[in-house]
């Protein structure tokens, strides 16, 4: 069995490149993967604090592009020419700031939104559920067709039931499993590509 090590080569290498988090490098390969996002794109990130994926996101659209991170938490220390709110994704009145803010409808929507574990597998599952659906509900007030979303999703009963949400309003999902991750982790990315309606 593998064991835990937090500080293993992905948390040096954050910590070397001065990213807040290994989280950057997950996002990163799933990018480097499948081409999921070109330069000047239209980029939201759900659950974005502390900002590792803000940091590869706003690297990947380039300075003409656009991305908006939004957390219930206040992001500090964002990098250069990204937005960040706090604020939660289903007040209608977070979802009208991410659009101004980004000029547009959404070209990739992100989210690495995760429960607060209290060990109670029944609860965490249910939150983790809930989730991974207030993502999916954003992104389709959000992307623009054709967009692609990735989310974080959890290994549990229901995976095959929150897949089939996912291919009722996108062309393409498959769902990958990053070397980042840390191992052990029932941690998984839906890829969702080709949004219909």
């Amino acid at each position: 069995m593998a064991t835990y090590e937090p500080r293993d080569k992905f948390y040096r290498k954050a910590r070397q490149l001065g990213l807040p988090s290994r989280a950057a490098f997950k996002i990163e390969e799933l990018i480097a993967r499948g081409d999921l996002v070109r330069k000047g794109g239209r980029v939201v990130d759900l659950g974005c604090a502390p900002g590792g994926w803000l940091a590869i996101l706003a690297r990947a659209v380039g300075p003409d592009g656009f991305v908006v991170g939004v957390d219930l938490a206040e992001v500090k220390g964002a990098p250069r020419g990204v937005v960040t709110m706090a604020g939660d994704i289903l007040d209608p009145a977070v979802s009208e700031r991410v659009a101004a803010a980004l000029g547009g409808k959404a070209d990739l929507v992100t989210s690495d939104l995760a429960p607060k574990l209290t060990g109670i597998a029944v609860r965490d599952e249910a939150r983790s559920h809930e989730l991974i659906e207030m993502a999916l509900e954003f992104a389709i007030h959000t992307l623009a067709p054709g967009g692609t979303l990735i989310a974080k999703i959890f290994m549990s009963g229901d995976f095959t039931a929150i897949v089939r949400k996912f291919k009722e309003h996108f062309a393409k999902v498959e769902v990958k499993r990053t070397k980042a991750s840390r191992p052990g982790s029932a941690e998984l990315y839906v890829i969702a590509r080709d949004f219909i309606r």
